[in-house]
């Protein structure tokens, strides 16, 4: 299935990633950018018979613009509905949250999301009417060759293969998911298959991001004890017993201070297993030893520790992104490992 993408409004001076899109399996095949709204009928028009769905990428001042085109050239309601209002009387675009609209037009689905939409959206279920006849397999920190690999970084590869070479996927080393699931709902199924364990996290330059997005899965609560923000030496010492000398001879970013953070998450919350992350989000704290995206993951039981380092790339949002991802996926592959 190839889509087209159609940026309205705006272009890359906004700095938007559309990555995204090829990270969870939609094929890209035409993409534009309009910043003429006289010219919007005819791009909207070209982008949806020239491919197999068409996704709007938009921003606020040219809304209202983007409603007239609809009713025009696909007889949509000049109003955008919510999903309250009776949606076949109406026959607009249905609410999915908002700024975000979707529909089936002509049998060829468009969807239209914000230029600022947050980063924890769900965009896999916003994405899943662009898919067909695939399935997202997803790998974790295995560097892949395949001619189906649609994404890939630090953490994770992206790969779109046909409904009948699925099987064959589910053998390979590092895949965590056949289902195109996000890390924290990989998880999640691991921690209903082992139905009694508690998890607790430590975090230092992820600030409680990793604990947000595995507190996004409903039911949760069995499992997740809590976590613990330790930004500052001052709380890794008082809240998780790291011990000073640790920090002051090799640093809060450190093999040792990652171990340390995860056996005293084990300590302080008596859960079955915990992740801990200490890195460098940047633009500034590095040092000619400790780059600008290092990054420490102690992952912990009651009778064992493992750490792993890993250098992203990417500003600090993408930097922090990447080590939440990695940690879920690392708590999780330790859990199937013990």
């Amino acid at each position: 299935m190839i889509s087209s993408l159609v940026f309205v409004g705006f272009g890359s001076e906004k700095g938007y990633d559309d990555s995204i899109f090829e990270k969870h399996g939609v094929e890209i095949g035409l993409k534009f950018v309009v910043h003429d709204i006289d010219k919007l009928r005819y791009i909207a028009k070209t982008a949806f018979e020239n491919s197999d769905g068409t996704i709007f990428i938009y921003t606020p001042s040219v809304w209202s613009d983007i409603q007239k085109v609809m009713l025009i050239e696909f007889g949509r309601s000049s109003v955008f509905v919510d999903d309250k209002t009776p949606y076949v009387l109406a026959k607009g675009f249905k609410k999915i949250q908002n700024g975000v609209f979707f529909d089936n037009v002509y049998n060829k689905p468009i969807l239209f999301m914000p230029w600022d939409l947050k980063e924890d959206v769900d965009f896999y279920a916003l994405l899943s009417n662009f898919i067909s006849g695939k399935k997202v397999v997803k790998m974790f920190d295995i560097d892949v060759k395949d001619s189906n690999l649609v994404y890939k970084d630090e953490v994770e590869s992206i790969l779109l293969v046909q409904d009948k070479e699925i099987e064959k996927y589910k053998k390979l080393r590092g895949v965590y998911t056949t289902k195109g699931q996000s890390p924290q709902e990989a998880l999640f199924e691991v921690l209903k298959s082992r139905k009694k364990i508690k998890i607790a996290t430590a975090e230092s330059c992820t600030a409680g991001l990793t604990a947000a997005r595995i507190a996004d899965m409903p039911g949760v609560s069995d499992f997740l004890e809590g976590g613990a923000i330790t930004y500052s030496n001052k709380l890794k010492t008082n809240v998780l017993r790291v011990q000073p000398a640790v920090l002051r001879n090799v640093g809060a970013v450190s093999e040792e201070t990652a171990k340390s953070m995860a056996i005293g998450s084990i300590n302080l919350t008596n859960a079955d297993y915990s992740i801990a992350i200490t890195g460098i989000a940047g633009p500034t704290g590095a040092t000619k030893n400790k780059p600008v995206g290092l990054v420490y993951f102690g992952v912990a039981s009651k009778n064992s520790v493992l750490v792993r380092k890993k250098v992203f790339t990417g500003n600090r949002r993408i930097v922090r992104d990447k080590s939440a991802r990695y940690a879920i996926l690392l708590l999780r592959e330790f859990i199937l490992s013990s």
